[in-house]
């Protein structure tokens, strides 16, 4: 039977990809919530964090002493693997791009070195940004007079003037893949034309210094993922692509003024926790995060509604297996979850796999999983252990 199953899966690594599909936790741009006692309730490897670097570029963290980057050091010690980088915020603090060796890019530049001078043994992969087509001044992702996009310029200097140097200086450690990116929306239009987005995608087909493309898909359905996958593979047909964020945020966020019984399931949940049947869904999240609910009332919930896609973690691993995706990482712990939802408010807290502020604690006090996603989390992580074996 294992001599069957080699066999089988020898030949599902030739139609499928030559790399596996790994899956790990991430915690964006928050590392000092990295909690190991969790991370051990699932069999993940790898953990992703993207610290704000503007918050040590303005004096506000401090390099040495930010216990979210010793949980990076710790991390590694711990034996997991990191995948790190920063998120620029260009665009919230109304800043352009600097000019090379501009006196603000020697700053900017100097203050990565030191983060990477503390964490720079910790990292297997090295990501060279954050979602920049949307902390990006429109002007920067845009072509300048002498022809140049002055995020992707940025981009390349700092694996050049930056990560390249340091780990050409400390040969004792290995130099991490660098991955431009990340970037989120591929599957929109405007994405598609926009010089920033175009340049980074071909800068990391170009550029023998960088392995691959860091590509976020928050989606409403998975024509979406088609559309973003396609356009990245029109412009670097094989290099390798990590995820290092993905969910149904856009999915979520369709239906928050939906009523609870605009179908027949909702009306049987209404009736079954005594709600009006008028209730609007952002309301009854409101609940949720304010009061917290059983994993049983969340289950029901997300089962009653007619929208809600379940095991979508599966149909998430289809598609990473399908374009060649080797490292996706999930949202482990809630981050943020409003008391008081609007229609327009933000759903991210739907996502983690330990929605700690809006699921009712276990008897010991620890934080309950998301029946949504725990099961086919553990699920996919396996299955790309299992591949990773037989793809080396």
């Amino acid at each position: 039977m294992i001599k069957i199953l080699t066999t089988v899966l020898a030949i599902l690594l030739v139609f499928f990809s030559i790399h596996a599909q790994e899956i790990g936790a991430n915690y964006n741009h928050n590392p000092e919530i990295i909690d190991f006692n969790y991370l051990k309730k699932t069999p993940v490897e790898w953990i992703r964090t993207t610290p704000y670097i503007f918050d040590y570029i303005n004096g506000e963290k401090d390099v040495d002493t930010e216990t979210g980057l010793q949980n990076v050091i710790n991390a590694k010690n711990k034996g997991y693997k990191v995948a790190f980088g920063f998120r620029w915020d260009f665009k919230k603090y109304k800043l352009k791009i600097p000019a090379p060796n501009s006196i603000e890019e020697k700053k900017y530049f100097r203050v990565a070195l030191q983060i990477i001078e503390r964490v720079g043994s910790a990292i297997d992969i090295f990501k060279l940004g954050n979602e920049p087509n949307g902390e990006t001044l429109p002007e920067d992702l845009q072509k300048n007079a002498e022809g140049i996009v002055p995020l992707v310029r940025f981009t390349e200097r700092l694996l050049t003037e930056v990560v390249e140097p340091y780990y050409a200086l400390h040969k004792n450690l290995k130099k991490p893949d660098v991955y431009a990116g990340s970037l989120p929306r591929l599957f929109l239009k405007k994405e598609q034309i926009n010089p920033g987005v175009i340049g980074l995608i071909q800068l990391a087909q170009d550029n023998s210094g960088i392995k691959g493309l860091s590509v976020h898909l928050h989606i409403a359905d998975s024509t979406e993922m088609d559309n973003a996958f396609d356009f990245v593979r029109s412009i670097m047909p094989q290099k390798p692509i990590i995820i290092p964020e993905y969910s149904l945020f856009r999915l979520y966020n369709k239906h928050l003024t939906d009523e609870l019984g605009d179908s027949d399931n909702g009306k049987v949940f209404a009736a079954k926790y005594n709600y009006p049947a008028s209730m609007k869904t952002y309301q009854w999240y409101s609940k949720a995060n304010s009061q917290r609910v059983s994993a049983t009332e969340w289950s029901d919930f997300f089962a009653s509604r007619y929208w809600f896609p379940q095991h979508f973690m599966q149909t998430f691993y289809r598609y990473f297996q399908k374009f060649g995706v080797v490292l996706a990482t999930y949202g482990y712990i809630s981050q943020s979850a409003l008391k008081k939802m609007a229609p327009d408010s933000p759903t991210w807290f739907i996502n983690p796999i330990f929605p700690t502020k809006s699921l009712n604690v276990q008897p010991d006090g620890s934080y309950t999983a998301n029946p949504l996603w725990y099961d086919d989390f553990v699920d996919i992580i396996n299955k790309g252990k299992l591949w990773k074996k037989f793809s080396q």
